[in-house]
């Protein structure tokens, strides 16, 4: 999300003549590009599926959240590099806090934004809020040397798994990330351990500049279309982040009006099934039951707060008792044994 420009001030004559003494690095523009086109990817999976068009869960695929994590630590990786590489010829306070702005508005959109359309998930601490309070807590780490920011980096990533209290579990220290449980929310990036993948970007970013792999890598330029339309993507990331999720759900949600109007009430019905035939009752019964509290639901016109997980305390006890009266019909509870030595 953050620029990378390179100053070197000690390159050679000829080096200078062809790379500028201040240049992006295409080979990160290009590196950003690839994260965001794996990120729309994920985001696309994942509004088929909050919209039922194709039933599956994302966050219950060890694959799709190994996938996941790769790309939010993908970007905070470059957030680190990248500010590394553009503060190495000294701190500008003027593009700085200009892309910090930027950050935090952005991070402000989408928490706002999702407040009010996906309440049950909002976003309070994710992708765009980890960047923007990982921006400020890095320059802290500007002048160590490589190996205390790595060492700093592993013990950042590490503590989350080693150490979690339930005094960090009170809304107001969620986004440290030591709660003994994680915040309901669509998008959680709390400072640790994912402040740990940004410190392993500073301390690569410093060891590079030791070796002068940057200026090298600051002569490389995508010579094939596709690699340029991922770097022109990758130098206007923050953009790309905020347009594509509005522009992919708008889209799967004419798709879902079209080829699945009810599928929220279908994957609904579904998982019922499922959830009865789980606890050992048997596939006929589960959908008497379950197409007994769906009908009912729909009866008293509660199915759209239900699946929208909007019921009201009263909502919710009304269908807590339709749950009971279809499960006391389809279930009816088996006739207690006599007692020993007593007559039929």
């Amino acid at each position: 999300m953050n620029d990378a420009t390179v100053m070197p001030a000690d390159a050679e004559p000829q080096a200078d003549a062809i790379a500028p003494r201040s240049r992006r690095i295409a080979a990160l523009d290009v590196a950003r590009g690839v994260a965001l086109v794996c990120m729309a990817i994920f985001h696309g999976a994942w509004d088929v599926a909050f919209l039922h068009i194709v039933r599956f869960d994302p966050g219950a695929s060890i694959g799709w959240v190994v996938f996941a994590r790769s790309i939010a630590g993908s970007f905070l990786l470059l957030v680190g590099i990248s500010l590394v590489l553009s503060t190495r010829n000294g701190f500008r306070p003027k593009p700085y806090f200009k892309r910090l702005a930027m950050i935090v508005g952005a991070a402000a959109l989408v928490s706002l934004a999702t407040y009010f359309v996906m309440p049950e998930g909002w976003i309070f601490f994710g992708i765009l809020h980890q960047i923007a309070l990982a921006s400020v807590l890095g320059l802290v780490f500007l002048r160590l040397p490589p190996p205390a920011v790595l060492v700093t980096a592993g013990a950042v990533f590490a503590l989350p798994f080693l150490y979690r209290d339930p005094v960090f579990a009170q809304p107001a220290l969620w986004w440290i990330g030591l709660a003994p449980k994680p915040p309901t929310s669509f998008d959680f990036v709390p400072v640790f351990p994912w402040f740990g993948v940004v410190l392993a970007g500073m301390a690569l970013a410093k060891f590079a500049i030791a070796r002068g792999w940057d200026q090298r890598l600051a002569l490389w330029q995508p010579r094939f279309a596709p690699g340029r339309w991922l770097a022109f993507g990758g130098r206007h990331s923050l953009a790309v982040y905020l347009i594509h999720q509005p522009v992919l759900y708008a889209f799967f949600y004419v798709l879902a009006a079209i080829v699945a109007p009810n599928g929220a009430e279908d994957a609904a019905r579904a998982d019922c099934a499922d959830r009865c035939v789980a606890v050992g009752k048997s596939a006929a019964d589960c959908q008497s039951y379950c197409g007994c509290v769906f009908d009912t639901l729909k009866d008293k016109q509660l199915m759209s707060p239900f699946l929208a997980r909007t019921l009201s305390d009263d909502q919710t006890l009304r269908v807590q008792e339709t749950v009971a009266v279809c499960s006391a019909t389809t279930f009816p509870p088996a006739p207690e044994a006599p007692e020993s030595g007593t007559l039929q």
